[in-house]
Protein backbone atom coordinates (compact mmCIF):
# COMPACT_ATOMS: atom_id res chain seq x y z
CA UNK A 1 0.00 0.00 0.00
CA UNK A 2 1.44 3.39 -0.92
CA UNK A 3 1.63 6.58 1.15
CA UNK A 4 -1.77 7.79 -0.05
CA UNK A 5 -3.39 4.65 1.31
CA UNK A 6 -1.35 4.81 4.53
CA UNK A 7 -2.50 8.34 5.30
CA UNK A 8 -6.13 7.71 4.41
CA UNK A 9 -6.17 4.44 6.36
CA UNK A 10 -4.95 6.16 9.52
CA UNK A 11 -7.57 8.87 9.19
CA UNK A 12 -10.31 6.31 8.54
CA UNK A 13 -9.30 4.15 11.51
CA UNK A 14 -9.16 6.90 14.09
CA UNK A 15 -11.76 9.25 12.62
CA UNK A 16 -9.69 12.19 13.84
CA UNK A 17 -6.71 14.29 12.96
CA UNK A 18 -4.03 13.03 10.62
CA UNK A 19 -0.34 13.05 11.52
CA UNK A 20 0.48 13.86 7.92
CA UNK A 21 3.27 16.40 7.49
CA UNK A 22 1.97 19.63 5.95
CA UNK A 23 4.00 22.05 3.83
CA UNK A 24 1.29 24.71 3.45
CA UNK A 25 -1.80 25.34 5.57
CA UNK A 26 -4.60 27.38 4.02
CA UNK A 27 -7.72 28.67 5.74
CA UNK A 28 -10.90 29.45 3.81
CA UNK A 29 -12.74 32.75 4.24
CA UNK A 30 -10.70 33.67 7.29
CA UNK A 31 -11.06 37.44 6.80
CA UNK A 32 -14.72 38.16 6.12
CA UNK A 33 -14.20 41.70 4.79
CA UNK A 34 -11.56 40.61 2.26
CA UNK A 35 -12.31 39.72 -1.34
CA UNK A 36 -9.78 36.89 -1.01
CA UNK A 37 -11.03 33.39 -0.25
CA UNK A 38 -7.79 31.52 0.53
CA UNK A 39 -5.45 32.59 3.34
CA UNK A 40 -2.11 30.96 4.06
CA UNK A 41 -1.20 30.57 7.71
CA UNK A 42 2.25 32.11 8.24
CA UNK A 43 2.27 31.89 12.02
CA UNK A 44 0.13 30.72 14.91
CA UNK A 45 -2.32 33.60 14.47
CA UNK A 46 -1.20 35.29 11.25
CA UNK A 47 -2.55 34.76 7.75
CA UNK A 48 -1.67 36.10 4.34
CA UNK A 49 -4.26 36.36 1.56
CA UNK A 50 -3.42 34.35 -1.55
CA UNK A 51 -3.54 36.75 -4.48
CA UNK A 52 -2.23 36.72 -8.02
CA UNK A 53 0.47 39.20 -9.16
CA UNK A 54 -2.36 41.29 -10.64
CA UNK A 55 -3.92 41.59 -7.20
CA UNK A 56 -6.88 39.36 -8.02
CA UNK A 57 -7.66 36.73 -5.38
CA UNK A 58 -6.60 33.15 -6.07
CA UNK A 59 -9.84 31.19 -6.44
CA UNK A 60 -8.57 27.83 -7.71
CA UNK A 61 -6.24 25.26 -6.21
CA UNK A 62 -5.60 23.08 -9.23
CA UNK A 63 -3.65 20.04 -10.36
CA UNK A 64 -3.78 18.40 -6.93
CA UNK A 65 -4.63 14.94 -5.69
CA UNK A 66 -6.75 14.30 -2.61
CA UNK A 67 -4.88 12.29 0.03
CA UNK A 68 -7.19 12.42 3.03
CA UNK A 69 -9.75 14.21 5.18
CA UNK A 70 -9.81 14.64 8.92
CA UNK A 71 -11.99 16.34 11.52
CA UNK A 72 -10.44 18.33 14.36
CA UNK A 73 -12.85 18.44 17.29
CA UNK A 74 -13.29 21.33 19.74
CA UNK A 75 -10.58 23.46 18.15
CA UNK A 76 -11.98 26.63 19.73
CA UNK A 77 -12.29 25.29 23.29
CA UNK A 78 -9.57 27.59 24.64
CA UNK A 79 -11.42 30.59 23.19
CA UNK A 80 -14.53 29.59 25.11
CA UNK A 81 -16.83 28.40 22.33
CA UNK A 82 -17.56 25.17 20.55
CA UNK A 83 -16.59 24.30 17.01
CA UNK A 84 -15.01 21.59 14.87
CA UNK A 85 -12.93 21.89 11.72
CA UNK A 86 -12.67 19.96 8.49
CA UNK A 87 -9.09 19.45 7.26
CA UNK A 88 -8.58 18.52 3.61
CA UNK A 89 -5.19 17.17 2.55
CA UNK A 90 -4.06 17.41 -1.07
CA UNK A 91 -0.72 16.89 -2.79
CA UNK A 92 0.57 19.12 -5.59
CA UNK A 93 2.29 17.82 -8.73
CA UNK A 94 5.59 18.93 -7.16
CA UNK A 95 4.95 16.70 -4.14
CA UNK A 96 4.04 19.41 -1.62
CA UNK A 97 1.32 18.65 0.91
CA UNK A 98 -1.34 21.32 1.35
CA UNK A 99 -3.97 21.35 4.08
CA UNK A 100 -7.17 23.32 3.51
CA UNK A 101 -9.15 23.99 6.67
CA UNK A 102 -12.61 25.37 7.39
CA UNK A 103 -15.40 24.92 9.92
CA UNK A 104 -16.94 21.46 9.65
CA UNK A 105 -20.46 22.68 8.89
CA UNK A 106 -19.66 25.84 6.91
CA UNK A 107 -21.21 26.17 3.48
CA UNK A 108 -17.74 25.78 1.93
CA UNK A 109 -17.13 22.49 3.72
CA UNK A 110 -20.59 21.20 2.80
CA UNK A 111 -20.02 22.10 -0.87
CA UNK A 112 -16.58 20.53 -0.93
CA UNK A 113 -17.58 17.30 0.79
CA UNK A 114 -20.63 16.99 -1.48
CA UNK A 115 -18.32 17.31 -4.48
CA UNK A 116 -15.79 14.81 -3.11
CA UNK A 117 -18.62 12.39 -2.34
CA UNK A 118 -19.63 12.64 -5.99
CA UNK A 119 -16.04 11.97 -6.99
CA UNK A 120 -16.04 8.90 -4.75
CA UNK A 121 -19.30 7.64 -6.27
CA UNK A 122 -17.70 7.84 -9.72
CA UNK A 123 -14.52 6.08 -8.60
CA UNK A 124 -12.40 9.16 -9.30
CA UNK A 125 -10.75 9.81 -5.94
CA UNK A 126 -7.32 9.04 -7.39
CA UNK A 127 -7.76 11.61 -10.19
CA UNK A 128 -6.02 14.99 -10.44
CA UNK A 129 -8.60 17.61 -9.47
CA UNK A 130 -9.12 21.34 -9.08
CA UNK A 131 -10.87 23.00 -6.13
CA UNK A 132 -12.69 26.24 -6.98
CA UNK A 133 -13.82 28.67 -4.28
CA UNK A 134 -15.84 31.88 -4.49
CA UNK A 135 -17.82 34.20 -2.25
CA UNK A 136 -21.58 34.50 -2.25
CA UNK A 137 -23.51 37.76 -2.48
CA UNK A 138 -25.53 37.50 0.73
CA UNK A 139 -24.82 39.68 3.78
CA UNK A 140 -22.56 37.08 5.45
CA UNK A 141 -20.67 36.43 2.18
CA UNK A 142 -20.22 32.70 2.71
CA UNK A 143 -17.64 30.84 0.64
CA UNK A 144 -18.78 28.18 -1.80
CA UNK A 145 -16.73 25.39 -3.37
CA UNK A 146 -16.75 23.10 -6.38
CA UNK A 147 -14.48 20.27 -7.48
CA UNK A 148 -13.59 19.71 -11.11
CA UNK A 149 -12.35 16.44 -12.53
CA UNK A 150 -10.86 17.76 -15.74
CA UNK A 151 -13.37 20.27 -17.09
CA UNK A 152 -16.34 18.58 -15.41
CA UNK A 153 -17.85 19.53 -12.05
CA UNK A 154 -18.61 16.57 -9.81
CA UNK A 155 -21.24 16.30 -7.08
CA UNK A 156 -23.40 13.85 -5.17
CA UNK A 157 -27.09 14.55 -5.72
CA UNK A 158 -28.07 12.43 -2.73
CA UNK A 159 -25.76 14.19 -0.25
CA UNK A 160 -26.59 17.60 -1.73
CA UNK A 161 -30.30 17.03 -1.08
CA UNK A 162 -29.76 15.57 2.39
CA UNK A 163 -27.68 18.57 3.46
CA UNK A 164 -30.15 21.01 1.88
CA UNK A 165 -32.99 19.38 3.83
CA UNK A 166 -31.00 19.53 7.08
CA UNK A 167 -30.25 23.22 6.53
CA UNK A 168 -33.89 23.91 5.73
CA UNK A 169 -34.90 22.23 9.00
CA UNK A 170 -32.11 24.09 10.82
CA UNK A 171 -31.00 20.73 12.12
CA UNK A 172 -27.34 21.30 12.98
CA UNK A 173 -26.94 17.84 14.52
CA UNK A 174 -28.16 16.21 11.30
CA UNK A 175 -25.87 18.42 9.20
CA UNK A 176 -22.87 17.47 11.34
CA UNK A 177 -23.77 13.77 11.24
CA UNK A 178 -24.05 13.84 7.44
CA UNK A 179 -20.66 15.54 7.17
CA UNK A 180 -18.95 13.09 9.51
CA UNK A 181 -20.45 10.10 7.69
CA UNK A 182 -19.36 11.48 4.32
CA UNK A 183 -15.79 12.04 5.55
CA UNK A 184 -15.63 8.38 6.60
CA UNK A 185 -16.99 7.22 3.23
CA UNK A 186 -14.55 9.38 1.26
CA UNK A 187 -11.56 8.23 3.32
CA UNK A 188 -12.59 4.61 2.87
CA UNK A 189 -12.87 5.26 -0.88
CA UNK A 190 -9.35 6.72 -0.90
CA UNK A 191 -7.99 3.55 0.69
CA UNK A 192 -9.83 1.39 -1.83
CA UNK A 193 -8.73 3.45 -4.83
CA UNK A 194 -5.11 3.30 -3.68
CA UNK A 195 -5.26 -0.50 -3.32
CA UNK A 196 -6.92 -0.93 -6.71
CA UNK A 197 -4.31 1.26 -8.44
CA UNK A 198 -1.41 -0.62 -6.85
CA UNK A 199 0.38 -2.56 -9.61
CA UNK A 200 0.06 -6.33 -9.48
CA UNK A 201 3.36 -8.23 -9.65
CA UNK A 202 3.76 -11.68 -11.13
CA UNK A 203 4.36 -14.12 -8.29
CA UNK A 204 5.54 -16.97 -10.52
Amino acid sequence: MNSVADTAAIVAEFGGSSQQSVDIMIGVGVVKDSEAVFFQYVGDDQTSALVQPSGKPVTRIGNVQLTGLSIADDVYAEAGFKGDKLNVFVTTQQGRTVMLTSGLTTIWSQCLVTSLQGLAEEGGLNHIIAIDTWKGNSKMKPCFAAVRDGARKVSSNELYQALADARSDRDREKTEALMRDAVEVINAGLVQSAVVSEPVTDLF
